[in-house]
């Protein structure tokens, strides 16, 4: 009689738990993947967004103190070094506005 378990088990030659999946379900799941990392980027760049225009309206306060002034705009200039990072890697992977 043939061992069943042994089909199932860890050991020796890669079934059900394979890391490396054929076929349409591992089509599937690298679309996925690529869906959800592009999600996270879309969602990224538009706080990135967000953040700046708020940055840039706090600077607008005339309340505004001298070292809060400086913070911000030290913030803001972290900001559009990261985007422009950003815009650079893009650039080298082909992707463009």
């Amino acid at each position: 009689m043939k061992n069943a378990r042994k089909d199932f088990s860890l050991e020796g030659e890669n079934k059900l738990q394979d890391d490396n999946p054929i076929g349409p379900l591992e089509v599937a799941r690298e679309n996925l993947e690529v869906f959800a990392d592009n999600l996270i980027m879309q969602q990224s760049l538009r706080e990135m967004i967000d953040w700046t225009l708020t940055l840039e309206a706090v600077l607008l306060d005339p309340e505004l103190s001298e070292l809060e002034t400086t913070q911000t705009k030290e913030e803001l200039e972290m900001i559009k070094q990261a985007w422009s990072l950003l815009a650079d890697t893009f650039y080298e992977k082909g992707i463009s506005a």
